[in-house]
């Protein structure tokens, strides 16, 4: 039994699960907050529309009747709906991929774009990397605060020490986790991905898998837990550090606006918790796939 979940509480668990299932709600969503609203002009097309559509790298399919509720990989839908509570507008997500970030905001089918920008491009850029950080004409980037790589989980008993060491080896990561892909596959290795990173974690956990990747900030908080302690072995660093940025058509008022949210969000430490709260609903999430039978089970 997991340390952080004792069995005294496992029927509680399981019936709050359910219940929360059955009601529609996720159990890693958190109560929207009431914010002021911008001012006039600023996401002028969404306030007139009632509703910010936000374009992010990957929107994972909307699960099916009775299928698990399980916290994606990226930190876009959080970070989405934090901005649209501080517009007061409701958020629609949108999937738009690097090489149409461009033309959906020109066209105006978002108000704004989340993408990844690396933060040090190396001389040997791979092609993934030459798109992070290739510029979009016509828009401006604005820092969210979320600055990430790639880390490994492994079995604390390992003997992989290095990347080069994952050659010929199962390297497994969500299927949002683009940079993770991209440099396991460098490294030789066979990469398998999953819908979302507890299903990953979960065959690491099982040993289908012999090594899973994160992102590195969000592995610090993952491994405080004592279930995981047996997996907190990890490989040495490696690949670009990476910067989640909001890309948006020029217009001074509502860069303005949103360089000013950001400065609040840097203050309120808004990203640290977000990445707490993702350790600690991905957390969840394994031991509830390891550890408690489905609801509908008997």
């Amino acid at each position: 039994m997991i340390a952080m979940f004792p069995q005294s509480w496992l029927a509680v668990l399981r019936i709050a699960l359910c219940v929360a299932l059955s009601a529609g709600m996720s159990v890693n969503a958190a109560p929207a907050g009431q914010d002021s609203g911008a001012p006039t002009g600023v996401f002028a097309q969404a306030q007139a529309r009632g509703e910010l559509i936000v374009g992010i790298p990957y929107l994972p399919p909307e699960p099916g009747a009775g299928a698990k509720i399980r916290s994606p990989e990226r930190l876009d839908e959080a970070m989405a709906r934090r901005l649209g509570q501080q517009l007061n507008l409701p958020v629609k997500l949108v999937q738009v991929d690097p090489t149409g970030r461009a033309a959906a905001l020109a066209s105006g089918r978002v108000d704004l774009v989340l993408a990844d920008r690396l933060a040090a491009p190396p001389a040997n850029a791979l092609v993934h990397e030459q798109v992070l950080t290739a510029a979009v004409p016509g828009t401006v980037a604005v820092a969210t605060g979320y600055r990430a790589r790639p880390k490994a989980v492994i079995r604390s008993d390992t003997t992989l020490r290095h990347w080069r060491d994952v050659q010929g080896k199962t390297v497994c990561m969500s299927t949002a986790a683009f940079q993770a892909q991209a440099l396991a596959r460098q490294w030789g290795a066979q990469v398998r991905t999953y819908r979302v990173p507890s299903d990953a974690l979960v065959a690491v956990r099982e040993g289908d898998c012999d090594v899973g990747v994160i992102d590195d900030v969000t592995w610090q908080p993952l491994m405080e837990f004592p279930e995981w302690k047996k997996f907190s072995s990890t490989l040495a660093p490696e690949g670009a550090h990476s910067e989640r940025v909001w890309l948006l058509a020029e217009n001074s008022a509502t860069q303005a606006w949103l360089d000013s949210a950001m400065q609040q969000w840097r203050r309120a430490k808004v990203v640290p918790a977000m990445i707490d709260q993702w350790a600690r609903d991905v957390a969840f999430d394994v031991y509830l796939d390891q550890e408690v039978p489905d609801c509908h089970g008997g």
